[in-house]
């Protein structure tokens, strides 16, 4: 599609006065920068939030899944051209690609994608003929095609050295753990070779490091926090809709066992000021775990601090000292973490924010990987560590009965729903991020890469 799309703008560019200069062509070495430093190219089930989410980005160069979530929940073809499922949502059928290869060359046929699919889903009754896969499950799957547009579903294997294998527009050609990446085009990519020649990738890099070393031409792609769009980097920054969840989650061996600490712990924190102040004024205040945008009743689940009725909870229940952790990695944590120590203390429960020993509970944000809200959910509970919702339905009201099953007792507090900024230099063209935060890395073309 890339290949096509460039012949017909180069011949549109042979019957205009357009210069050279603002033409796509293909080569160059786009320099991205992140703050994760994962050891294994791998969706870990026990990696911090924020490394999930990086390492998601990443292999979603080097894979493709059978479809994609676009920000209104509408599937695109990817892999899988068709599909069509019975009235149960239990048997589906899916129309792949013809001749598409992974990147060692062996056929990513039907029988190779049921094979990997079958694998990471016990439950599914797997099964390939021709160019066709189905898939069965024992019960009813409404939410099929967004569940394999999540990133845990890339269609990809691993080689000897168990570096990832997939079909997508770059493959691995260099991997340091935790330090750097370095991707070569597909050439043979099945939806046409990306623009660029390679794409390199350092890790372990603060966000004030990522935007100095943009401000200074040293990388092309970096991360960004929310409010930077307020500063004179604005036009190249992208943000998307509020896709990450921030809350308090509390540890298996918590102090806090007795609910109505916990409960009273929910009612002191005063978001607004916090979200104003400490976030300036990104995303909104949030008591869901899911945002407005997604379910529109969002505002349902109270967001307003009550430190009255806090302290009335509290009247007989036990008050243990708690000590509350943050990811070092984020600028904005202690901060966070500090203010919501000082809501507690006007209440009568004792935080104590600290990166040393065992915590009762941590300030973390989990990246909401799917416009569907069920599926959402579902991502946000498993990496929460919380029990799977029990959906009943399809309904609005079966998905609000779910989220507040899941939160009560208040093992997590949901805080705020944030958008995730990126910025490009100015070098990098076609910069266009998703509207759920995805980088769109194999169109992007490089002002000076002949």
């Amino acid at each position: 599609m890339r290949r096509i799309a460039f012949l017909f703008l180069a011949a549109i560019s042979l019957a205009s006065t357009a210069t050279a200069a603002t033409r796509p062509y293909y080569g160059g070495t786009l320099r991205v920068t992140l703050q994760s430093a994962p050891n294994a190219l791998a969706l870990s089930a026990s990696s911090a939030p924020a490394d999930y989410w990086d390492a998601a980005r990443v292999l979603s160069l080097v894979a493709d899944n059978l479809v994609t979530i676009d920000a209104q929940n509408r599937a695109d073809p990817a892999l899988a051209t068709a599909w069509q499922s019975d009235a149960t949502g239990r048997h589906w059928q899916f129309t792949l690609l013809h001749g598409v290869k992974f990147h060692d060359g062996s056929s990513a046929s039907a029988g190779a994608i049921a094979q990997i699919l079958g694998a990471l889903h016990s439950d599914w009754n797997v099964h390939s003929s021709g160019d066709s896969l189905t898939i069965d499950s024992e019960v009813s799957a409404p939410s099929l095609l967004a569940e394999l547009a999540l990133p845990r579903n890339l269609i990809l294997k691993r080689n000897g050295s168990g570096l990832p294998i997939g079909t997508g527009a770059f493959r691995v050609e260099e991997w340091q753990p935790g330090k750097f990446l370095k991707l070569a085009a597909n050439e043979d990519n099945w939806s046409g070779r990306p623009f660029l020649d390679t794409v390199e990738i350092e890790f372990g890099r603060s966000l004030r490091d990522q935007a100095i070393a943009l401000e200074l031409g040293k990388t092309d792609v970096v991360e960004a926090a929310p409010q930077a769009s307020a500063s004179n980097l604005s036009p190249r920054i992208h943000t998307s809709l509020p896709v990450e969840l921030v809350a308090l989650a509390f540890s298996a061996n918590s102090k806090a066992q007795d609910v109505r600490l916990r409960d009273a712990l929910a009612l002191s924190i005063d978001r607004k000021p916090i979200q104003s102040v400490l976030l300036k004024g990104a995303g909104e205040p949030s008591a869901s775990m899911l945002p407005n945008w997604m379910t529109g009743y969002s505002s349902i689940f109270s967001t307003q601090a009550n430190v009255q009725r806090a302290k009335a909870v509290l009247a007989e229940s036990r008050q243990p000292a708690l000590t509350l952790s943050y990811d070092p990695r984020d600028p904005q944590a202690q901060l966070i973490a500090e203010r919501i120590a000082l809501n507690a203390r006007e209440a009568g429960i004792t935080v104590q924010v600290s990166l040393s020993g065992a915590d009762d509970l941590r300030l973390v944000r989990v990246v909401l990987p799917s416009a569907d809200p069920a599926t959402a959910l579902r991502e946000a509970a498993r990496q929460l560590g919380l029990p799977q919702p029990v959906l009943h339905g399809n309904a609005v009201e079966d998905l609000y009965q779910a989220e507040h099953t899941l939160l009560d007792g208040h093992t997590v507090i949901p805080l705020f729903h944030l958008p995730v900024a990126s910025a490009a230099s100015a070098r990098v063209h076609d910069w266009a991020p998703d509207r759920l935060g995805g980088w769109n890395l194999p169109d992007l073309w490089l002002e000076d890469s002949r």
